[in-house]
């Protein structure tokens, strides 16, 4: 018998020492996420949402890294990154929370999923054309950042995508990426300094 896309998620996260999923109410969740999907008008990814019916808030207790498509400043020498944990439904940090904490600061085709060290973020597509995709978004370079130091970013944040990084192309694609880190510190790991974009311009450098 052929695993189930369930099966499939399951033996992932089991791989990854997360914790066996608890018995939810289907009929209770589903609604939560239509609910959801209609408040924001968006389309939550097939495999993303079967990941929701089965789990809430996932913070790993292990080191777990991932080696994404696109290498961002915080891509280590390995070709890895870290990733915390995913957020849940129910949980205060709850998928919601952090749409609206983000509300403006990320491309409305994409809402936040996970955390990665140093308050960056983990986000999936819920809409065309990036829809299923899976991005970091790198906080030290959003728009955000950029208006501080008296750059001019898009007005409109849909047009800013330089603080995001392509991972992987659906979501079971991410959990498939995922490993635990057989170094017992991170503070062992190299990052590709020529691959850090200085944020400061010559104005603030000179004050």
């Amino acid at each position: 018998m052929k695993n189930t896309k369930k099966d499939t998620i399951v033996n992932l996260l089991k791989k990854l020492k997360a914790k066996e999923p608890k018995k939810i109410d289907e009929l209770l969740r589903s609604n939560q996420l239509a609910l959801l999907e209609q408040k924001y008008n968006i389309a939550l990814p097939d495999d993303y949402k079967i990941f929701l019916q089965n789990y809430d808030e996932i913070f790993f207790e292990n080191d777990v890294s991932f080696k994404p498509i696109q290498k961002s400043p915080l891509t280590m020498k390995d070709g890895k990154q870290y990733f915390d944990g995913f957020f849940g439904i129910e949980d205060k940090n709850s998928i919601t929370h952090f749409i609206e904490s983000y509300k403006g600061r990320i491309p409305d085709c994409l809402i936040p999923i996970g955390e990665c060290p140093g308050g960056n973020l983990i986000c999936i597509g819920v809409k065309e054309p990036v829809l299923e995709k899976v991005f970091f978004w790198y906080h030290e370079n959003e728009a955000l950042a950029k208006l501080m130091i008296n750059n001019n970013p898009p007005k409109d944040i849909n047009l800013y995508w330089d603080n995001l990084f392509l991972v992987s192309n659906t979501f079971i694609d991410f959990l498939r990426l995922l490993s635990i880190n057989e170094k017992d510190n991170k503070e062992d790991e190299v990052y590709d300094v020529q691959d850090i974009e200085l944020l400061l311009d010559d104005d603030l450098l000179n004050d």
